[in-house]
């Protein structure tokens, strides 16, 4: 296992580091802005097939619209109008994205600098969210470990508060299994484990209903090429742009996520402790922006698997003094 510092930039006066984390089968690497991820790749590729979406230039990371590769929080998803009740009180949060509270808001954990210590087989990333940063209530102390073990990507998340909050904890790296972003995301196969799809509204925000996917075109339990042509037209899909959509998992399957890229046989399996996950086809990617290698950016370029609770479901969100939110998820890469 080697653990190091492979670069450091100042930009707008900020000290942006880069570490990496690598064993034998796996690179990781990422930024002290947002835990963004830069690099994840293969010792089979020698580890030059870059499996994650990466800016060309570093203060993209800065501003980072598309909340790339980053931890999300204090709250993931969207709270609708930014309102919910909290102990019979009602909080209303800052509005960033429509009419909605999008991701916790704009301080949100995306653009934090976290301190960065390491640990057994990785790093401990830790930052603090202030009391009524974005209109959340609590000083919120957040503890992240990236670690590797053998083929997998380990994140562990821990908060604490000193007031009662809500907390929803998630990371957004964008996946494109074909290799340094070659081609787009569309001709991969996904399976996915879900019972149900969260309805939303022409503004994206969650109407509290849940529909079946069964027969639908959100249906993949069996595995199913991306790209939607040929399947169902759904009002839900086009609401949307494409799948960016809260997906209820099948607690009985312990695997949530099979991701593939049939050309080249990299899998990506993604299994958490939480119930659900934003999957996110990356619609809004527009061509003005710049990857690594000069890679220009098109819809569908990266694919999102946000694991975390149901985000209209506040009661499960809830985090006292003197408790320990903590959340589990592993991104497992094999070439098959």
């Amino acid at each position: 296992m080697q653990l190091k510092i492979t670069e450091r930039k100042t930009i707008q006066n900020q000290e942006i580091i880069e570490y990496s984390i690598k064993n034998d089968v796996l690179e990781v690497r990422f930024l002290n802005i947002g835990g963004a991820i830069t690099k994840i790749a293969l010792a089979t590729d020698n580890y030059e097939q870059n499996l994650v979406l990466n800016y060309a230039d570093w203060s993209d990371y800065l501003d980072n619209s598309y909340f790339l590769n980053t931890l999300i929080g204090r709250t993931s998803n969207r709270i609708v109008h930014g309102r919910f009740t909290l102990d019979g009180q009602p909080i209303q949060l800052d509005i960033n994205s429509g009419s909605h509270n999008l991701h916790g808001g704009n301080n949100n954990l995306t653009h934090r600098l976290f301190d960065v210590s390491e640990v057994a087989d990785g790093f401990a990333l830790n930052t603090i969210l202030p009391h009524q940063a974005d209109g959340f209530p609590g000083n919120l102390n957040v503890t992240v470990w990236y670690r590797l073990v053998d083929n997998q990507l380990k994140i562990n998340y821990e908060a604490t508060t000193d007031q009662v909050t809500i907390v929803n904890l998630t990371h957004h790296a964008y996946f494109n299994l074909s290799g340094n972003a070659e081609r787009t995301i569309y001709d991969h196969e996904l399976t996915l484990a879900a019972t149900h799809v969260a309805e939303v509204d022409a503004t994206s925000g969650f109407t509290e209903k849940l529909l079946p996917v069964v027969g639908t075109r959100f249906d993949f339990n069996e595995t199913t090429v991306i790209e939607p042509i040929g399947r169902e037209e759904h009002s839900l899909f086009d609401h949307t742009s494409g799948y960016d959509h809260l997906f209820v998992l099948d607690p009985t399957v312990k695997t949530a996520v099979k991701f593939k890229d049939p050309q080249s046989g990299r899998t990506l399996r993604v299994t958490t402790n939480e119930p659900a996950l934003q999957f996110y086809a990356g619609n809004f990617i527009l061509e003005q922006t710049v990857f690594e290698s000069g890679r220009t950016g098109e819809a569908h370029l990266g694919a999102c698997f946000e694991t975390h609770k149901i985000p209209f479901d506040f009661e499960s969100q809830i985090l006292r003094p003197g408790e320990v939110y903590q959340q589990t998820t592993s991104f497992e890469f094999t070439v098959e």
